[in-house]
C-alpha cells in the first residue's frame, strides 16, 4: 500500500526548479550556446513562453481525477492499454533521469575528482536519490524547501559577486547565425525545461493541503527558474564573450572561477557548484519517487512486489550508461543531448494525448 502524505502546494512546487533547471547547469548550456551563439537568449525567451502553454496542458491533467496518481488515471481512462503506456511512460522516466544523474557524475569526475572513474561517482548518485525517494514525498519535499532557499542564496552571492565584470559589447552584433539555428534552440530548451516538470503532476493533487494555491505557486516557481537560468547563461556571456563562452565545457561552472573577495577569498566556485549538484541529486529523487508510486499504483504491486521492480529498475539506470557511453568523449558528449531530445519528445506527445483522453472523460464523469 501506498502511504497517504500530506504536503502543502509551496514545498511541492519547490521542486518545479530542480526539474526545469538541472538539465541547464551542464552540457546542455554549452550546446545551445555553440548552436545558437548569443541568440540562445532569444531561443530561451521564447521557449520560456511555449513552456509556460505546455504547463497548462500538464495542469490539466493534474487536475483530472485529483485523487488519483498519474498511472492511475491512464488505467481508469485507457483500460488495459494502459499497462503498455505505463510501461513506456517509465521508460522514458528512466531515460530521463539517466541523462541528468550521469552528466553530475561526470562534471564532479572532470573538475574535482579526476583520479575516480565517473562510474563510482555515478553509483554513489544513484544510491542517494533511490534512497531519497524512498523516504517519499514528504521527505522529499523537506528537503528540496532547505535546497531551494540554499540555492537562491548562493545564486545571490554569485551574481553580485560577477555582475561587475560584464561588459555590455560582448553581447553586440546579438544575432549572427540563422534562424534555423535559434528554432533549433528554442526546441531543445522548451523540452528540457519544461517536459520534466510533469513528473511534480503525477502526484496526487487531493494530497496537497492547500491544493488551490498550486498553480500560483507552479507558475511563479517556473518563472522564478527561468529567470536564475537566464541571468546566468547571459551574465556568462556577458563577461567571457561568446566565443571563449563556446569553448567551456561547463560555462555556467567555469565563469564563477572570476569570483574573488578581498582579492585573497578564491575558489569559490567549488561551493558555488553546489547549485547543480542540489539540483540534480532532487530532480533525479522526484524522478524515482514519483516513477516508484506511480507503477506500484499502475500494477497493483504489493510493497515486496514494487521494491523488487524498482532494484530492477536501478540496476537498468546504473548498467545504461557503462554501454552506450563508454568513451565520454566531445562528440559522444554533444549526441548524449540529442538523444534525451528524442525521448522528452515522445514523452511530450504521450503527455498530450494523454490529457486530452483524461481531460474529456473526467469533464464527462463530472458532467454525469
Amino acid at each position: 500500500m501506498i502511504k497517504n502524505e500530506k504536503i502543502n502546494s509551496f514545498s511541492l512546487s519547490t521542486l518545479i526548479i530542480a526539474l526545469s533547471g538541472a538539465p541547464f547547469w551542464g552540457i546542455l548550456t554549452s550546446y545551445m550556446i555553440h548552436n545558437s551563439s548569443k541568440a540562445s537568449l532569444i531561443s530561451m525567451i521564447i521557449g520560456f513562453i511555449l513552456s509556460l502553454i505546455l504547463s497548462f496542458i500538464f495542469l490539466k491533467f493534474f487536475d483530472s481525477y485529483p485523487e488519483l496518481f498519474g498511472s492511475e488515471k491512464l488505467k481508469k481512462c485507457f483500460g488495459k492499454l494502459s499497462y503498455f503506456m505505463n510501461a513506456i511512460f517509465g521508460s522514458l522516466a528512466i531515460l530521463i533521469y539517466i541523462f541528468l544523474t550521469y552528466r553530475l557524475a561526470t562534471f564532479l569526475a572532470s573538475q574535482y575528482l579526476t583520479r575516480t572513474s565517473n562510474i563510482y561517482i555515478y553509483a554513489l548518485i544513484i544510491f542517494i536519490t533511490s534512497y531519497t525517494a524512498s523516504k517519499k514525498m514528504e521527505t522529499l519535499t523537506r528537503v528540496s524547501v532547505i535546497s531551494f532557499f540554499l540555492s537562491i542564496i548562493i545564486f545571490s552571492f554569485d551574481f553580485f559577486a560577477l555582475v561587475g565584470d560584464i561588459e555590455l559589447d560582448n553581447f553586440l552584433p546579438f544575432i549572427t547565425v540563422s534562424t534555423k539555428s535559434i528554432i533549433t534552440s528554442t526546441l531543445y530548451f522548451t523540452l528540457y525545461f519544461s517536459v520534466p516538470v510533469f513528473f511534480v503532476m503525477c502526484y496526487k493533487k487531493n494530497s496537497l493541503v492547500d491544493k488551490e494555491k498550486f498553480k500560483k505557486y507552479f507558475y511563479s516557481m517556473l518563472t522564478l527558474s527561468f529567470i536564475i537560468l537566464f541571468v546566468a547563461i547571459s551574465t556568462t556571456i556577458g563577461i567571457y564573450g561568446i566565443n571563449l563562452t563556446g569553448l567551456f565545457d561547463y560555462p555556467l561552472y567555469t565563469v564563477l572561477k572570476r569570483i574573488r573577495i578581498f582579492s585573497f577569498l578564491e575558489s569559490l566556485e567549488n561551493i558555488s557548484s553546489i547549485i547543480w549538484v542540489l539540483y540534480t541529486i532532487n530532480a533525479g529523487s522526484i524522478m524515482l519517487c514519483t516513477l516508484f508510486d506511480n507503477l506500484q499504483a499502475a500494477y497493483n504491486l504489493n510493497n515486496k512486489k514494487s521494491k523488487i521492480l524498482n532494484s530492477i529498475l536501478i540496476l537498468i539506470a546504473f548498467i545504461f550508461p557503462l554501454i552506450f557511453y563508454k568513451n565520454n568523449n566531445y562528440l559522444e558528449t554533444y549526441g548524449y543531448v540529442k538523444f534525451p531530445l528524442i525521448v522528452t519528445l515522445v514523452l511530450l506527445v504521450l503527455i498530450i494525448i494523454s490529457t486530452i483522453v483524461v481531460s474529456i472523460k473526467y469533464k464527462k464523469n463530472k458532467e454525469n
